[in-house]
C-alpha cells in the first residue's frame, strides 16, 4: 500500500490537487483523471464530467469526508483520498506539503495495478530465488573452482 499525507489549501482546485498528485507520485499526467465526490464526478473534460475548477472549500468536505481519485481511466489506479482535519495555517507556511507516508509509488505507463502487482511479485520471487541460490554456494567451492595461471 502506497500512502501519502499531504497538506494543502482549501482554495486549491480539483485541477491543483491533481497536479499535485502527479507531481508527489512521480507521474506525468498522460493520462485522463476524475475525482468522485457523492456521485458526482469532477475531471478531464474528454470524460463529459464536471469541471475539476472547484476549490476543495467549495465542496463542502467535513473531517473523514472521502472522494475517489481515479487516474488512467482506461486501466484506471483507484486513490481513496480521506479529509483527516482542517486548520488554519500559520504564518510562513508554504503549501502544498507532504508531511509524511510509506510505500514506493508505480511507474506511470506500468500497465495498471494488476500487471504492477504481477510485476512486483515475480520481481520479489526472482529476488528470493537468487538469494537462496548465492546462500546455497558456498565460497569454499567457489574458491576450488578458480585456477591462476602465471
Amino acid at each position: 500500500m502506497v500512502r501519502r499525507r499531504l497538506q494543502v489549501p482549501a482554495t486549491m482546485t480539483l485541477y491543483q490537487l491533481d497536479g499535485v498528485f502527479q507531481v508527489t507520485i512521480g507521474w506525468e499526467s498522460i493520462y485522463l483523471y476524475q475525482f468522485v465526490l457523492y456521485a458526482v464526478r469532477y475531471g478531464s473534460w474528454e470524460t463529459a464530467a464536471r469541471s475539476p475548477d472547484v476549490p476543495l472549500g467549495d465542496l463542502r468536505l467535513r473531517k473523514g469526508s472521502r472522494l475517489l481519485y481515479e487516474y488512467d481511466l482506461n486501466i484506471p489506479w483507484a486513490h481513496d483520498v480521506r479529509l483527516e482535519d482542517r486548520f488554519g495555517a500559520r504564518p510562513g507556511t508554504t503549501f502544498p506539503r507532504c508531511t509524511g507516508g510509506d510505500g514506493d509509488c508505480p511507474p506511470e505507463d506500468c500497465g495498471g495495478p494488476e500487471t504492477f502487482m504481477m510485476q512486483t511479485d515475480y520481481v520479489l520471487t526472482t529476488r528470493s530465488m537468487r538469494t537462496s541460490l548465492w546462500r546455497s554456494i558456498s565460497l569454499k567451492s567457489l574458491s576450488d573452482e578458480i585456477v591462476l595461471t602465471p
